[in-house]
């Protein structure tokens, strides 16, 4: 395959992150994208020189195009995930899998069926230096682990349906999942959670009952305890994680510690270039581009099976916040 041709489903501020993301992918592009949203879906067209596409089906039966990008409203993953890899199409799903682990389930079942790439959006896989801590913990080089420390910062939503359980799900389930992703690679299974927090600030947060702010600890099987707060309000993104082993530890700071600082005395101020937007996002999707072409195996992606225990962690969390109690997983 000379190059690999991706088609977006969705035009909203995901959809635009990985749009700009692909303005550095080689060896493949977006071609076409489709949105309910017309204003929308003609204004990424325009500014990413795509063509709009009628619908989800015409996208299906179009054999130029390779592969589907799912940058659609969480409760959409699913059906759209099984419909894609049944027309024979690879797909990269943004996270979650799904809202429920029934259809997680159909999501796994419906990969394991078929010889196409299914990869999903958990790009902390691949922004630095992330993959290099996961080396050293697997490794041993910072010894036995023993606790783990993390705050995200998300941006504050851009639609209703992020607040709604039965649409987005909330900061835990929208949000967390990567983190619930990336302890669960480093430390390997959940066996235990507590989670406390609520809507404190959101307006949509509060209508649908929802939080705003988490704190969620996790036992993992192997003994590793991890502590996660996770924000909407906070007014900023990214985040800082610490990591404690019996050898020594390791802290990575999104925040304030980026790869590089600058100051602009013209008014800018300080800032710094964002290693999750400016090479986590870029790097999946280049290894989506070339497991599709066959240049990667796809050993550092999630598989549909651990993006459903990423999944079941957030769906614990939050059944532990509702119900004000410790969930065994």
């Amino acid at each position: 395959m000379s190059a690999v041709n991706v088609a977006l489903v969705g035009a909203g501020r995901i959809a635009r992150v990985h749009a700009n993301a692909y303005r550095h992918v080689s060896r493949g592009g977006l071609v076409a994208c489709i949105d309910p949203n017309e204003e929308a879906a003609a204004a990424l067209a325009r500014d990413f020189d795509l063509k709009v596409a009628p619908d989800f089906d015409a996208l299906l039966s179009d054999d130029s195009v390779h592969a589907l990008l799912i940058a659609s409203p969480n409760a959409l993953h699913a059906d759209q995930t099984v419909a894609a890899l049944a027309a024979g199409k690879h797909v990269f799903c943004q996270k979650p899998i799904a809202l429920t682990l029934a259809d997680a389930d159909r999501v796994v079942a419906a990969a394991g069926k078929t010889d196409r790439v299914l990869q999903h959006g958990f790009m902390l896989r691949f922004t630095p230096p992330l993959s290099q801590l996961r080396d050293r913990v697997a490794g041993g080089e910072l010894g036995e682990m023993i606790a783990s420390r993390a705050a995200v910062f998300g941006w504050e939503p851009t639609n209703d349906w992020f607040y709604d359980p039965a649409q987005g799900g909330g900061v835990i389930l929208d949000t967390l999942v990567h983190f619930a992703d990336l302890v669960l690679w480093l430390f390997g299974p959940a066996q235990s959670v507590h989670t406390e927090g609520g809507a404190y600030v959101l307006e949509g947060a509060k209508r649908h009952n929802s939080p705003d702010n988490a704190t969620v600890t996790v036992r993992h099987a192997s003994g590793v305890v991890t502590s996660m707060y996770v924000t909407w309000t906070a007014g900023h993104g990214n985040f800082t994680f610490e990591v404690y082993g019996s050898g020594g530890s390791a802290a990575v700071d999104l925040v304030q510690a980026q790869a590089m600082r600058t100051f602009d005395r013209g008014g800018a101020g300080w800032g710094y270039p964002d290693l999750v937007w400016d090479y986590g996002y870029r790097g999946e999707q280049q290894y989506f581009v070339d497991r599709v072409a066959g240049r990667e195996t796809g050993e550092r992606a999630a598989t549909a099976a651990q993006a459903r225990d990423a999944l079941a962690l957030v769906l614990a969390a939050q059944r532990a916040l509702d119900e004000r109690r410790a969930v065994e997983l």
